[in-house]
């Protein structure tokens, strides 16, 4: 059986890091933090330099997207990731990057989150915290970068599951549904499940449909 791993990915301020945690607890797989933190502190940066130059937006991005990929080959065995490319919707909205970030390196990550359960956590007005490490919380900036994932998500054609509920113990019940599926058809499986032909809801209106689900849900 191929090794476990959950990717959590939506915007900022959507409860990502909660449910990430929840899940890795539950299952005893390792958690991977988001690395943003450490890359823009290493950096001596503040999200207002980020917001107004586009350079060391760059340089930022490239970086957090390098150390993501660095940090995940760590656990082949399987682990629970707070965020995946999240940090390319960000390049798109504050930098100039995008075309050198999409290269071989990225494709070939795409093709490994292709093959793993992906949770797209979609946004709610009342996560909306500012604790001082975030992006810009506002409502609008949040549904843009909500807008961008969406869209990579589906120009890839990655299988995500939506969680879309509000109440963390309904989000938890969906995530850990949504993971006890997918680890009966992958045992299932004779072969790895490839991507789906086409993009359509996951059930709940959001998210993009996952093939391992979609063959157990009756």
């Amino acid at each position: 059986m191929q090794p476990l791993r959950i990717y959590v990915c939506g915007a900022h301020s959507t409860g990502k890091t909660t449910l990430a945690r929840h899940i890795a607890r539950e299952l005893g797989l390792p958690l991977i933090n988001e690395v943003a933190r450490q890359v823009i502190a290493e950096m001596e940066l503040s999200f207002e330099t980020l917001r107004v130059d586009v350079v060391r937006a760059g340089e930022y991005q490239r970086e957090v997207f390098r150390r993501q990929m660095e940090v995940e080959e760590r656990y082949p065995g399987g682990f629970v990731s707070d965020r995946t490319f999240d940090n390319l919707a960000y390049a798109a909205r504050h930098s100039m990057v995008i075309p050198q970030l999409l290269d071989g390196d990225c494709m070939r990550y795409f093709g490994r989150v292709r093959e793993s359960l992906v949770l797209f956590v979609r946004p709610h007005r009342e996560c909306m915290v500012n604790d001082g490490y975030r992006e810009q919380v506002e409502w609008d900036e949040i549904n843009r970068i909500d807008g961008i994932l969406d869209f990579l998500l589906a120009w890839q054609q990655i299988p995500s599951v939506g969680i879309s509920e509000l109440n963390m113990k309904d989000r938890i019940r969906t995530a850990m549904t949504a993971v006890k599926l997918y680890q009966r058809a992958c045992a299932a499986a004779p072969d790895p499940v490839p991507a789906p032909a086409r993009r359509s809801t996951n059930g709940n209106g959001n998210g993009h449909s996952h093939p391992e689900l979609v063959a157990y849900r009756s």
